[in-house]
Formats: C-alpha cells, sequence, structure tokens
C-alpha cells in the first residue's frame, strides 16, 4: 500500500511539471510546448508580397506610411487605365517596389467582388527608395463589365478599390464607383509594378 501511494505521488508531480512546460508567453504567441507554430488557414487576399526583403537600406513601406490615390482614367477599347499612386507620408525614407494587389469592393471596403488584379510587365519589377513625399505609381486597367454577358459576369455594383502596397497585408481603400463581376472567372483589372514617378 505504501509501494503504490509513492507511485501515485510521482506520477502527479510528473504531469504538474508537464503543464508548467508551457510559459504563458509560449501559449500567448501560439507556439506549442513542442516549439512549433500552429498551422492556421490562411485566407484569400490581393496583396501578394512582390519583393524580398532587404537586410540593409531603409525599411520597407508599410501601408500606414503611405498615401493612395487614383488618377487619371483614360478609356481605350473597351478598358479604362489609372494611375494608382502611392506617396510616402512619413518622415523617414522607405522601401517599396513590385507588385502590390488590387480588387474591387463593395459597401466601402466591403466584400471583395470578382477575382482580384492580374500582374503585367513582370520584366519591370524593381526596388524603389521613396524619400519622404516621395511617390510610386503603376498602371491599373479595370476592363468594362458590360464587355461580357450579364449571365458570364454576374454585374454587381462596386463602390471602391481595397488596395495592398507591395509585401503588405494591410489594405487601404479608395473610392471608385464601376460595376464588378462576381464571377471570378471573369477577370476585369490588372496591375502593373510600381515605379517611381517623376
Amino acid at each position: 500500500m505504501h509501494t503504490l501511494r509513492l507511485l501515485a505521488a510521482t506520477a502527479a508531480l510528473g504531469l504538474l511539471a508537464g503543464c508548467a512546460g508551457t510559459s504563458p508567453e509560449r501559449a500567448s504567441a501560439g507556439i506549442s510546448s513542442a516549439g512549433t507554430t500552429p498551422t492556421h488557414h490562411a485566407t484569400k487576399r490581393t496583396g501578394t508580397p512582390s519583393a524580398a526583403p532587404s537586410s540593409t537600406g531603409p525599411a520597407r513601406c508599410t501601408t500606414r506610411d503611405l498615401r493612395v490615390s487614383l488618377t487619371g482614367g483614360e478609356g481605350a477599347a473597351g478598358s479604362t487605365y489609372f494611375d494608382l499612386n502611392l506617396t510616402n507620408t512619413s518622415s523617414h525614407p522607405c522601401r517599396t517596389g513590385g507588385f502590390g494587389g488590387v480588387s474591387l469592393v463593395g459597401g466601402g471596403n466591403g466584400t471583395q467582388i470578382g477575382a482580384p488584379a492580374d500582374r503585367t510587365q513582370t520584366d519591370k519589377v524593381r526596388a524603389i527608395t521613396l524619400q519622404p513625399g516621395g511617390k510610386a505609381t503603376a498602371t491599373l486597367r479595370e476592363t468594362n463589365a458590360e464587355n461580357y454577358p450579364a449571365a458570364k459576369c454576374r454585374p454587381a455594383p462596386a463602390e471602391g478599390f481595397r488596395v495592398y502596397p507591395p509585401n503588405e497585408t494591410h489594405a487601404a481603400y479608395v473610392a471608385h464607383g464601376s460595376t464588378g463581376c462576381r464571377n471570378e472567372k471573369v477577370h476585369l483589372l490588372s496591375l502593373a509594378p510600381y515605379q517611381r514617378a517623376g
């Protein structure tokens, strides 16, 4: 009987030691006691990273460093072409360049409508350092939804663009009224890589 009580006490101490192996910091960081990060299902977004981070030079431009604006709006052959602009509004230089992400949304930066923008002119991808007040621009092409049969397009009113700067997962919103296609097989948008403006 004494031996059984001793074995039970030893087992209880072992369980307590195992529970103490995961610190509150590791638990709050989502890291298991085995030192691995749990796998999470990624949600669909349009801000696909496009340029490798650099260990030297300015830090990358974050969405909060940038003012996103839309200019132009010239029509040609069933499409409209815009300049999508990123202006560094911070007090420090930052690095950007390559591709960002764009999609049509409804309801004031609400639900995405249809497919995100396709990439074009991949040979022109280059890194850009923006000084405070500096600007980068990319050509955004929007094909008219009316070019497609309504049954294929499944048209829906859009109120603006959700814009992800390069290498960013936080989006900005630019108001722009148009018509999108709910059918994700219809690609209305295409985006060139950002270039230094001016």
